[in-house]
């Protein structure tokens, strides 16, 4: 009687925690649409060239996120952050080996720039596009 108890049980946890898996629809697309970024070739230049573009293009960033007063988006986010990140790339390697701490901030920064794309936060653009500026002023002001 025991036993055939047990198996009774056995077979109700069985069946009650198969219920409870997770499936998935493999035929439904994602529910995050990726950013087509537009390819751009890397930039070329000496960080002390490249840095100010880099803030430039980090300050229009919060423009092109969200609804305007139109309440439209406006387009050219995906390539604006494009240009951000080559212009990183570009100046990335010879200013850690300049200044590791301006590098390591401003590696932050432009994670931010994107965060604040993926994220749709303009306020985080803003952020890393004033800080941004700031570490670039001190950095070409040693």
């Amino acid at each position: 009687m025991k036993s055939s108890r047990l198996i009774g049980l056995l077979l109700g946890v069985l069946v009650i925690s198969t219920g409870c898996s997770t499936t998935y629809d493999r035929t439904a697309g994602t529910t995050v649409a990726p950013i087509n970024a537009s390819t751009t070739t890397l930039p070329t230049g000496t960080v002390e060239e490249l840095l100010p573009r880099l803030v430039e293009a980090m300050t229009g960033l919060s423009s092109l996120i969200g609804p305007n007063q139109s309440g439209h988006t406006a387009s050219g986010k995906a390539d604006l952050l494009a240009l951000i990140n080559a212009l990183w790339n570009a100046a990335e390697t010879e200013l850690i080996t300049v200044d590791p701490v301006a590098a390591e901030s401003l590696g932050r920064l432009v994670d931010l720039s994107n965060t604040a794309v993926t994220a749709n936060r303009p306020a985080d653009a803003d952020k890393a596009a004033r800080f941004a500026g700031q570490v670039v002023d001190n950095f070409l002001n040693k």
